[in-house]
C-alpha cells in the first residue's frame, strides 16, 4: 500500500496560516482505515479473507517544509539568498536556521508523522466469524479480535520548489537534511540529497513501480518555478515569494503605521496585514483586488491610507524586484512588473492585484498539467500519474487500454492538492469569500490488497 500527500507548506509561522496538528491526527486515522481495508483480500475463487498488510509506504511529494515562505529572508544579505551564485558557509547556516524553525514550529504535527514510522499505526491482527445473532442483527460476517498488529511504515520525502534546498549536493546541507529525517521519521538515507525525479531513489522508484505509479512534484512544468537544467537552484518563484509576497505586507504595515492619519484601530490593522499574507493562498491570484476590498470592508480601515500604503510599498518593492538577476533574465516578467508599477499611484489596490496576478497559477495552467500527464503516460507503463504543485486536487481519467495479458487497464491523472488554507470567491456574491483548510490523500494498492481495488482518493475540507 502506498499513500501520497503533498504541498503541506508548513512554515516557521512568520507568513500566512498553516494547517494544525489536528489534520495530522485525521491523517493518521484515515490511513489506519485505509490499511485495514487494504488487508481484506480475495482468493482465486473470489472469496474474501483478512490478512494484515505487512508494509505501508508514504511519499511526501514536495513542498512539505516551506523554506521559502519565511520572513527570515526579509532584509537578509544577498549572499544568504536562495539565488546567490556562491554558496558560502553562512548561506547553509541560514538555510539550517529556517529549516530548524519550521521543525520547531510544527513539532506537534511532525511527532504524529514520526510516530507512524515508529509503530503507532495499529490494525486488527485477525478477524473472527460473527455469531449468528450478529450476522442477523448487525448484518456482519466478521468482527475484529482484540489483538492489534503494528504496521511497518516507511516515509520518503521527495522535494518540490519550496524545499529544493534538500536536493543540493553539498555536505554542508547534510546537517539540516538529517534533522528533517529524524524529526519526521523518514526512511531517506542520511547525508544524501532527497529525491526529486521518481528515479532519483531506487527505493522510491521500486515502490512507485510496484503500485504502477509515476509520481513527481510537478513544478518542472511551471516555467516560473523551475529553471532548467537542475532543481538544486533557485527560480523566479523564489524571488516572487521572498521579494513580493513576503515583503509587500511588511512594507504596507510599515507605511500604515507611520502615516500621519490613523488608518484604524490596532486590532483592525493587525487583521488586515494578516489577511494580506493570505493572498498566496488565493487561486487564481487575480482575485487579489476583490480579496483586499473585502478585508477593507470587514476591518473598516481608512481606504485612502491603505491605498497610499500600497502605492508606496509597490514603489519600494517593484524596482528592486525587477533588478534581481533571476527576474532580469526573464524579460517578459520584468516588463510586466514595470508596467504594473507605472500605474501604482493611480489604482493602488487594483495595481497590487495586477502585480500579483502575473505571479501565480491561472486556470489554464491547472488544465495544462493534465496534458503533461498525458504526454508522460505515452512513455510510461503506469496506471497512475501523480503530481502536486498546483494546489488544485483532482482525479482525471485519461484513457483505458489492454495490457499484455489482455486485461483492461486505465490511466488516471491525480493531483494531490494542498494542506493549506483556501479562499474561494462566493458564487452568489462576488464581493465575498469563504475560507477553510483542505487536505487530500491519494492511496494505491498492490494487486492482492483491498480486494483488488487499485486506488482511492480523499479530499477533506476542515475548519481547523
Amino acid at each position: 500500500m502506498l499513500v501520497i500527500i503533498s504541498d503541506l507548506h508548513l512554515t516557521d509561522g512568520s507568513s500566512g496560516e498553516i494547517i494544525s496538528d489536528s489534520a495530522f491526527r485525521l491523517f493518521k486515522n484515515r490511513i489506519s482505515d485505509m490499511a485495514y481495508d487494504a488487508s481484506w483480500r480475495c482468493d482465486k475463487d473470489n472469496r474474501e479473507y483478512y490478512k494484515p498488510i505487512e508494509q505501508l509506504d508514504i511519499i511526501l511529494l514536495g513542498d512539505i517544509l516551506d523554506m521559502i515562505r519565511s520572513e527570515q529572508w526579509n532584509e537578509a544579505l544577498d549572499t544568504l539568498m536562495p539565488w546567490t551564485k556562491e554558496r558560502q558557509d553562512d548561506f547553509f547556516e541560514n538555510v539550517e536556521k529556517i529549516g530548524s524553525a519550521v521543525l520547531d514550529f510544527n513539532a506537534a504535527s511532525f511527532s504524529i508523522l514520526k510516530g507512524l514510522s515508529e509503530g503507532d499505526l495499529l490494525i486488527p491482527k485477525e478477524m473472527a466469524s460473527a455469531s449468528e445473532d450478529e450476522k442477523a442483527i448487525k448484518k456482519i460476517k466478521y468482527k475484529a479480535t482484540d489483538e492489534k498488529v503494528s504496521i511497518r511504515v516507511n516515509i520518503y520525502y521527495m522535494i518540490g520548489n519550496h524545499d529544493w534546498f534538500f536536493y543540493i549536493k553539498d555536505d554542508r546541507i547534510n546537517s539540516i537534511r538529517n534533522k528533517v529525517i529524524d524529526a519526521l521519521g523518514l526512511a531517506n538515507e542520511k547525508n544524501k540529497p532527497f529525491p526529486y525525479a521518481y528515479n532519483d531513489s531506487k527505493a522510491v522508484q521500486e515502490i512507485q513501480e510496484a503500485h504502477r505509479v509515476f509520481a513527481e512534484h510537478g513544478d518542472r512544468f511551471d516555467k516560473s518555478n523551475y529553471q532548467p537544467p537542475h532543481r538544486d537552484a533557485s527560480s523566479v518563484g523564489d524571488v516572487v515569494v521572498i521579494k513580493m509576497l513576503n515583503e509587500i505586507p511588511k512594507k504596507i504595515e510599515e507605511y500604515i503605521r507611520k502615516s500621519p492619519k490613523s488608518a484604524g484601530t490596532e486590532k483592525e490593522i493587525t487583521i488586515f496585514i494578516k489577511q494580506l499574507r493570505e493572498i498566496d493562498n488565493l487561486r487564481p491570484y487575480s482575485l487579489a483586488p476583490a480579496w483586499i476590498t473585502q478585508v477593507l470592508k470587514e476591518t473598516k480601515l481608512d481606504s485612502d491610507v491603505v491605498n497610499k500604503a500600497i502605492s508606496e510599498a509597490l514603489e519600494s518593492v517593484i524596482e528592486g524586484f525587477c533588478h534581481n538577476e533571476i527576474i532580469s533574465e526573464n524579460y517578459w516578467l520584468s516588463l510586466k512588473m514595470k508596467l504594473a508599477g507605472m500605474v501604482a499611484d493611480l489604482f493602488s489596490i487594483e495595481s497590487l492585484g495586477n502585480v500579483i496576478g502575473h505571479l501565480g497559477f491561472s486556470r489554464d495552467q491547472f488544465e495544462s498539467y493534465k496534458q503533461h500527464a498525458i504526454e508522460i503516460s505515452k512513455d510510461e507503463e503506469k496506471d497512475f500519474f501523480v503530481m502536486g504543485h498546483t494546489h488544485y486536487a483532482e482525479v482525471v481519467p485519461m484513457n483505458s487500454y489492454m495490457d499484455n495479458n489482455k486485461e483492461k487497464r486505465s490511466k488516471i491523472y491525480l493531483n494531490t492538492g494542498t494542506w493549506r488554507s483556501v479562499h474561494f470567491q462566493g458564487q452568489a456574491d462576488k464581493d465575498s469569500f469563504v475560507s477553510y483548510k483542505t487536505m487530500s490523500i491519494a492511496g494505491f494498492f498492490l494487486p492482492d490488497e483491498r480486494k483488488g481495488r487499485a486506488f482511492e482518493f480523499w479530499t477533506g475540507y476542515l475548519a481547523l
